[in-house]
């Protein structure tokens, strides 16, 4: 219990230490109301921290296998709702508006109810802020205990940069530095390569922060493309390009760039993939837009096709994403990028490895005697392995369906719906906007195809849930749910 207590209160403590540049953003501005009452609650949110690890202080904190899931589960279901009060007493929504707020925030989902257009510019860093948060701790869950545990078939990945064990979990600061100071770095070279790209500095620091967590918060309203020229667009493309690349990869894109396409095979699919679907979208731009140049027209596609891929939902003007049909679309953002990434969605290593073990089944029809081993790479995948991929794969595919039909008996058809359903488990939320057809655009509240703020208050509940396990994997909540363990205990 003190183990667990110990993960929420240092999750709350990072969060709300995050509000300190918001403050500085609201100085600025010369809202010093806001920045007092940002401070406040800032303030609040690190000290009943502080007190909590104060008091579980000199005793033991490490968890067991059984603990460390409960605290996984406990931290993002509670979290975001400790970040709805910010949003509640700062942002003025109501707790559910707040709630849904927190959550697209923390699981990278992108979607928002902020009025960007009149919300002061320190609320918006903050909601960048968070968004960047909730990329790092996706990080920190996949490498620290679903990835170590197998969930959903996951590969152990690196052992040098993984600190526990399924059964011996530790907590402690220090061991995420190599992660921590990665992820900073990165977000620091973006937020170069988009000042020097001719953007100002506040979009500049929030897009950085956005992209490498690979979310789809804009801190404006309107087209991207009249804050951020071509050149700024290629560097948002090479930051989701590097938001969908496993963690431990990225170190090797520094020191051993020979190996870095050749040794794994998942980044090759990814950046073949991105290319293709870029080449596409250039063809279909180039189409419409009626002779202009193909320079900003590939660069326009790039940043969809990384952006679908990354799960992001960004996109250089309304209307880019959507040239192609929905359903390529949708299964596009559901497969998503690499493991051990900020993306969401089934992710490309599940169904290679899904596809490879169909491909021995059928073989052994013909050859029954044969053996063959499965492999990725240099990864072979056991039996073990592929039981629980294809449980994480049928699972979700549950999850997306009976949020779908929650969210059409709620709020929209079916073809919305399941739009809806998708953007939400694959962390993607600004990809159902930019589906919206445009008949439906300028009528914010309709029966088929509502905006987020014209979602009704149980929508807004399914999305919560939605986004929630799509961002945790799916099979850890049912193993925390697993009330005959528990009983046993």
């Amino acid at each position: 219990m003190l183990g667990i207590l110990h993960v929420l209160a240092v999750a709350v403590a990072g969060l709300f230490a995050l509000i300190v540049p918001a403050v500085l953003f609201a100085i600025a501005d010369g809202m010093r109301d806001l920045a007092l009452s940002m401070l406040l609650v800032g303030s609040l949110g690190v000290f009943a921290a502080l007190m909590v690890l104060g008091s579980i202080s000199g005793f033991q904190r490490r968890l067991g296998r059984a603990s460390g899931y409960v605290a996984l589960v406990a931290m993002w279901v509670l979290v975001p709702m400790i970040a709805a009060v910010s949003f509640k007493t700062l942002a003025g929504l109501s707790w559910i508006d707040a709630w849904f707020e927190a959550v697209s925030a923390l699981t990278t989902s992108g979607a928002t109810l902020l009025s960007r257009e009149t919300a002061p510019q320190a609320i918006l860093f903050w909601r960048a802020s968070i968004e960047w948060y909730g990329g790092f701790l996706t990080l920190l869950s996949i490498i620290h205990v679903l990835a170590p545990s197998g969930f959903g078939g996951l590969p152990a990945g690196d052992r040098r940069i993984i600190t526990g064990n399924a059964s011996n979990m530790t907590i402690d600061l220090g061991e995420f530095r190599q992660v921590f100071g990665q992820y900073i770095l990165i977000t620091f070279i973006i937020f170069i390569g988009l000042m020097l790209a001719g953007v100002n500095g506040p979009y500049s620091a929030m897009l950085s922060m956005v992209v490498i967590a690979t979310g789809g918060f804009l801190p404006f309203e309107g087209a991207l493309e009249n804050h951020a020229g071509p050149m700024a667009q290629l560097v948002l493309s090479l930051g989701l390009l590097l938001g969908t690349i496993s963690v431990f990869w990225r170190r090797r894109l520094l020191r051993a760039p020979k190996q870095f396409l050749t040794g794994n095979p998942e980044i090759v699919l990814v950046f073949a993939v991105i290319l293709l679907v870029a080449v596409l979208y250039a063809a279909r731009l180039s189409a419409v837009s009626g002779g202009a140049a193909l320079g900003p027209i590939f660069i326009e596609s790039l940043l969809a096709s990384s952006s679908l891929v990354a799960t992001s939902g960004i996109e250089s003007r309304p209307g880019v994403i959507a040239l192609w049909p929905d359903l390529v679309v949708l299964m596009i953002v559901l497969v998503g990028g690499g493991i051990y990434s900020t993306t969401g969605g089934f992710k490309i290593y599940r169904i290679v490895a899904m596809a490879v073990h169909s491909a021995r089944e059928l073989n052994q029809l013909i050859y029954p005697s044969s053996v063959t081993n499965l492999r990725f790479g240099r990864q072979i995948i056991d039996e073990k392995s592929m039981q629980a991929i294809w449980t994480y794969f049928s699972l979700s595919l549950l999850i997306v369906a009976f949020g779908a039909m929650a969210l059409t008996l709620e709020a929209t058809d079916f073809e919305g719906g399941i739009t809806m359903a998708i953007a939400f488990f694959s962390n993607a939320g600004p990809v159902y906007e930019a589906l919206i057809p445009p008949s439906y655009v300028t009528e914010p509240a309709n029966q088929v195809w509502p905006q987020f703020q014209a979602m009704p208050v149980s929508a807004k509940i399914t999305a919560v849930v939605i986004m929630t396990l799509g961002r945790m994997e799916v099979m850890i909540v049912f193993a925390v749910l697993n009330v005959r363990y528990w009983m046993s205990r």
